[in-house]
């Protein structure tokens, strides 16, 4: 993943999961609370669903609490049965605990049925579906220069989670 697109990613992510926090977004009649820590599915690709159902994660991802999303990263991951057999980048979602570092990105904005994102002066709308064991998050309207036609699908992680500095 280049920076850009993990810059892109994580912000999309941040923008999901803080909107609904604190200004809970609506899609298709429902209210999601999107607090917590999500990854997306490592057996997704840029236009194509995970073939797991997602339940296989990838070790970048994002927490969002109160109103602030940060980037985390598994740091305790020997999951070798990754994408391109790259061992300890991804990890199982029904895992008990992962051990993570984490990094500040920023705040974020919800939007009925999904959520904005301004990076660069310009800003990006995407929409938000849910399906069986994971989200789909995909640019809407006109798109941003840096925004990349591409769907991310993402998954909440519910086990513990140990923050490491």
């Amino acid at each position: 993943m280049t920076r850009l697109t993990f810059i892109v990613f994580v912000l999309l992510i941040s923008l999901v999961n803080l909107g609904q926090t604190h200004s809970a977004s609506v899609s298709e009649g429902k209210i999601w609370n999107l607090q917590g820590n999500w990854f997306s599915c490592e057996f997704a690709h840029s236009q194509i669903p995970p073939t797991d159902g997602c339940k296989m994660l990838d070790d970048d991802g994002f927490s969002i609490t109160k109103g602030s999303i940060d980037h985390i990263k598994v740091t305790d991951s020997t999951e070798r049965a990754c994408r391109g057999s790259k061992k300890g980048q991804c990890f199982e979602r029904d895992r008990e605990q992962i051990v993570i570092s984490r990094s500040l990105v920023g705040p974020i904005n919800a939007i009925k049925g999904g959520f904005e994102i301004s990076y660069w002066g310009c800003t990006q709308t995407y929409t938000m579906q849910k399906h069986v064991g994971y989200f789909e998050v995909k640019p809407s309207g006109s798109r941003c220069l840096w925004a990349r036609d591409k769907r991310y699908f993402i998954s909440r992680y519910k086990g513990k989670v140990i923050a490491r500095q």
